[in-house]
């Protein structure tokens, strides 16, 4: 009876251990910020450790003149995020689509929750992002459900085709969240109805929203930061990343 119940009671610690284990594997550190102040530099020539790489047709790794290129050589959404987990920031980053089609899509994912450390899958995270040919989108993945919180708009602001340099900025301050393009503030279609759908079309107006300057949204409070690229067609790109910064949001 005595090791029937000694045993009993190892198996309850054990179950009550990894319980806490499952609970705390989604705790993080949140890196504190102050307004205005450096919080994060990578400019990806030296303590790259930072950032995950990988192998393969989706392809993130680091060039010779120091910078963080993703590549892929079929369609497909591979990133490239680094450790430390953040709630408000300010983050900005230089980005150039290097080679193949312009039928591409090149940003910043930030709130990323990543659950298996090798494709956005299932994991929870917003992305921003400009394309080649001039456009930009703000996408939202949030329990399973990918949603376009402001489809794709067409801006001159975005600089268009290969080779050229866009200066993407994010900054979140609690559940609002705004988006520059080469320090130009970009405004965003919005539904009226918050389960409604993003609905931009060619004849430029926001059809049933409104164009804001902010977004609102409360779904995922902190993650990490990262890099992203997409291939829209199955010719593949390369992108490159570098200066990737992070103030406190002033």
């Amino acid at each position: 009876m005595r090791r029937f119940l000694i045993l009993l009671i190892l198996l309850i610690v054990l179950g009550l251990a990894y319980a806490a284990n499952r609970v705390t594997a989604n705790l993080h550190y949140i890196v504190p910020v102050e307004a205005g102040k450096l919080a994060y530099v990578a400019t990806f020539d030296d303590f790259i450790t930072d950032w995950a790489l990988s192998e393969g047709r989706l392809k993130t790794s680091v060039t010779d003149d120091g910078a963080l290129r993703i590549e892929l050589k079929e369609m497909g959404f591979p990133f490239s995020q680094a450790k430390p987990y953040f709630a408000d920031f300010d983050l900005r980053a230089e980005a150039v689509a290097v080679d193949g089609s312009e039928a591409n899509a090149y940003g910043l994912i930030f709130r990323l929750q990543n659950k298996d450390n090798a494709s956005l899958g299932d994991d929870d995270f917003y992305v921003f992002e400009v394309s080649g040919d001039g456009y930009y989108r703000v996408l939202r993945s949030f329990n399973g459900v990918q949603k376009e919180l402001s489809t794709w708009i067409p801006s001159p602001v975005v600089n268009q085709h290969i080779g050229a340099t866009n200066y993407l900025r994010v900054v979140a301050r609690g559940d609002q969240f705004q988006f520059f393009v080469n320090n130009q503030l970009m405004q965003l279609c919005i539904p009226d109805d918050p389960e409604g759908v993003s609905t931009f079309p060619i004849t430029g107006e926001c059809v049933g929203g409104k164009m804001l300057d902010t977004l609102t949204d409360a779904a995922i409070p902190n993650g990490q930061i990262g890099l992203v690229a997409q291939s829209l067609d199955d010719t593949g790109i390369a992108v490159d990343f570098d200066n990737v910064v992070i103030y406190g949001p002033s």
